[in-house]
């Protein structure tokens, strides 16, 4: 059992940072709330909500997860940031890109946000990979943002930019950092 008798209340636009070492359930927690498997007993409420009265659609319709190892798709950027909102415009993707300060160097490419990042990304560094998906995440202007380990790969101030420009973007969003 990794999780037992957890009581852990979040107000509705918080930010909290999980800490713990390896094991101590900081993906187990991120994975109930994502409704990745049900608990053994007890509830998860979201907005005096269980969610499993839910669907999983609906829930993560609501929630964005940024994980540490992200996913980008052999696609443009331009594509990959707005792949989290059907009807994204190019101006509402370039607004996400600056929140997640890769704009400048988006548009510093040859083909700019049409530029294809290569099968899984790999014409980007991590940390670029890392910003592109803080910006589609910021796109779909979810109701609670999850960053599990998402932003290691950024150094401390570009860190500390993108936190800032995501409270200003959704600064009613309950933030989760583990």
């Amino acid at each position: 059992v990794v999780l037992d008798k957890l009581n852990l209340h979040i107000k509705s636009g918080q930010k909290i940072g999980l800490v713990g070492h390896s094991g101590a359930g900081k993906s187990t927690l991120v994975s109930l709330l994502l409704k990745n498997f049900k608990p053994n007993s007890g509830q998860i409420i979201i907005d005096h909500q269980d969610i499993a009265d839910v669907s999983s659609d609906s829930l993560r319709s609501s929630i964005t997860y940024i994980p540490q190892d992200v996913i980008l798709f052999h696609r443009s950027i331009g594509e990959n940031i707005g792949y989290a909102k059907e009807s994204a415009t190019q101006d509402e993707i370039e607004n996400a890109a600056k929140h997640a300060k890769i704009h400048d160097f988006i548009i510093g490419l040859k083909d700019g946000y049409k530029t294809l990042v290569g099968e899984r990304g790999v014409m980007l560094s991590g940390g670029q990979k890392q910003r592109i998906c803080i910006a589609r995440a910021l796109i779909k202007d979810p109701n609670i943002i999850i960053f599990d380990d998402s932003l290691s790969a950024l150094d401390t101030e570009t860190e500390q930019n993108i936190l800032e420009n995501i409270d200003k973007k959704i600064s009613n969003a309950t933030s989760i950092i583990i």
